[in-house]
């Protein structure tokens, strides 16, 4: 039986699976060894190489089998595409326009500039704007690609067209039930946040250059002298661990809300857990020392503004920073006393 052993060992390698391939090529060789043997018996056949080909023809070639074993055969699929191309077109261009504005702001600053110098930041211009956009792609299509398979959202299950009912257009929606998008855009912007945080902290800087504005992020300021200061301190950044549990928190909310497809008691309480951690950070941030990186100092180090202005700028932020980080306080504890009462008054699900 050769042919069948070899005819197992091309469907083996087109099984996208590692974990569960053994099995299924020891299943298939048997299945098709059975198959042999009851053809041979009805046929009064030998089994030899002739009657395997004639089983094997039609059984199938190896890749049609293959796809048998392979429940998602693609990346993203026809399920989530429409919402991942929303996102795409959404996240896209705010990277476009964004950096887009910080090279023209650079340009302008820079005036008068040759005309190579002109080139060169237009041309790094058009290498940031394709770096981020790549890795924004990178990001959305990774998040969705798990949820495709690790996500089976009720939403999600198109159906046969003769098991659809069209009153279902008229039911008016559960209370508790999720809308697809937001738990979505919810990690999407998540791993954002994270990505920023962790591994991209250039973009958490005010960059200046001679007698030029500030921006954030982006450019070097091609033949002349520039600065950066950080946005955060190192005091803000003590706290990162705890930030990033917060927000891989979230994810892992989030995806509970997309496997559900709705809100119960158990996410609740998870929920209320997770702005529990978020108050907490915040009290660290609001005791501790002061988590913005401008300072009197480094203001006038940039000599765009005197001492007296850098005086005012920073005081003005010391007086700011706290009462956001306060009202942030007090919206978490609104949150949490909504997401308790919901908890304590929800009904079971009325959905077929």
């Amino acid at each position: 039986m050769k042919l069948i052993d070899s005819y197992v060992i091309e469907v083996g390698k087109r099984l996208p699976l590692v974990k569960g391939r053994k099995d299924i090529e020891n299943e298939l060789r048997s299945t098709l060894e059975d198959m042999l043997e009851d053809r041979s018996q009805k046929t009064g056949k030998p089994v030899d190489e002739e009657l395997e080909v004639e089983l094997l023809r039609e059984y199938g070639a190896p890749q049609k089998i293959a796809e048998t074993y392979n429940p998602t055969p693609y990346l993203i699929g026809p399920r989530l595409f429409p919402m991942f191309l929303m996102l795409i077109k959404i996240v896209i261009a705010a990277v476009v326009l964004g950096l887009t504005i910080a090279t023209g702001i650079q340009i302008v600053t820079q005036f008068p500039m040759t005309a190579a110098e002109l080139f060169k930041a237009i041309g790094e211009g058009l290498l940031n704007i394709i770096s981020a956009s790549i890795g924004a792609f990178g990001n959305i299509a990774l998040v969705f690609a798990v949820i495709e398979r690790f996500t089976p959202f009720p939403d999600f299950d198109m159906g046969k067209d003769n098991q659809w009912d069209p009153t279902t257009l008229m039911k008016e929606p559960e209370p508790q039930d999720v809308k697809m998008w937001e738990p979505i855009l919810a990690i999407v912007f998540t791993f954002i946040v994270i990505s920023i945080f962790n591994f991209n902290r250039q973009l958490l800087s005010l960059n200046y250059g001679d007698n030029a504005m500030w921006f954030i992020g982006f450019g070097n300021f091609a033949g002349g002298k520039f600065g950066t200061i950080p946005l955060f301190s190192e005091a803000f950044f003590r706290w990162l661990p705890m930030m990033n549990t917060a927000w891989v928190a979230e994810i892992v909310l989030n995806g509970m809300l997309l496997r559900s497809g709705r809100w119960n008691v158990s996410n609740r309480l998870f929920s209320i857990g997770i702005k529990i951690l978020q108050i907490a950070i915040n009290v660290l941030l609001l005791t501790g020392p002061f988590i913005l990186g401008v300072t009197v100092d480094a203001l006038t180090a940039t000599k765009l503004v005197d001492a007296g202005m850098a005086h005012i700028i920073v005081s003005g932020l010391q007086q700011v920073i706290p009462v956001l980080l306060g009202l942030g306080i007090f919206g978490k504890i609104i949150e949490i006393t909504s997401a308790g009462y919901k908890a304590v008054t929800q009904k079971p699900s009325t959905s077929a």
